[in-house]
């Protein structure tokens, strides 16, 4: 097979808009138009993009907020201005694909070592499974991107921040700025075209019970 052809065929699927990820509507399309706007190239773009998303909406779970399945699309999200790691990595992949950059979502089990006592006491552990990130394809590679936490929100606790140069992987450091323990990656859950929410939804009844 053509290398070409198998290359489109292989990212058709990261480029469309789906129920999720709706990256035709005007809202996203505008949004992607303005950060266009404000861009030298294409990896100055996905810099924007990513750094919009991971600062201007900002980090909250909050699950009141998601009473239905059309709260959890990316024009729900960028309206909303907040989210968590799963609503706000649906949004950077909806603009990456108005932008034409393939990106898919990528899904792990993790365990937060700094998790608030609060949080740790309503989810019953510091797991959070089903953990959402994002992937973009630039430069003839696929990039893990980490949008959860706003840079100001790191600050504020001594996380180190994501931050993501065009050519590097920006997820979860495994320790905070004073080296102690931070995010655990332990199980994969691997990559998806879309939101499989049924599945999201059976893995926190299975884990959190009546907690969300």
């Amino acid at each position: 097979m053509d290398l070409f052809l198998f290359f489109i065929m292989a990212t058709s699927d990261y480029l469309d808009p789906t129920f999720f990820i709706d990256s035709d509507s005007t809202i996203i399309q505008q949004k992607a138009i303005d950060l266009q706007s404000q861009s030298a190239d294409a990896v100055d773009l996905s810099i924007s993009i990513f750094n919009f998303v991971r600062d201007e909406i900002k980090y909250k779970i909050d699950m009141s907020s998601f009473s239905s399945p059309d709260d959890f699309k990316a024009s729900e999200t960028l309206q909303r201005k907040k989210g968590f790691c799963i609503p706000k990595s649906i949004l950077l992949v909806a603009l990456y694909r108005a932008s034409k950059f393939p990106s898919r979502l990528h899904f792990a089990d993790i365990i937060n070592h700094r998790s608030p006592d609060y949080l740790v006491k309503l989810m019953g552990t510091n797991v959070f499974y089903f953990h959402g990130y994002a992937e973009v394809f630039l430069n003839d590679q696929w990039y893990k991107l980490t949008p959860s936490f706003e840079t100001e929100l790191c600050l504020k606790h001594d996380f180190p921040v994501c931050a993501f140069n065009g050519s590097n992987d920006a997820t979860f450091a495994s320790k905070d700025i004073h080296d102690k323990p931070f995010i655990e990656y332990f199980n994969d859950r691997g990559v998806y075209s879309d939101l499989h929410f049924s599945k999201m939804v059976t893995t926190f009844q299975k884990y959190y019970g009546g907690h969300f």
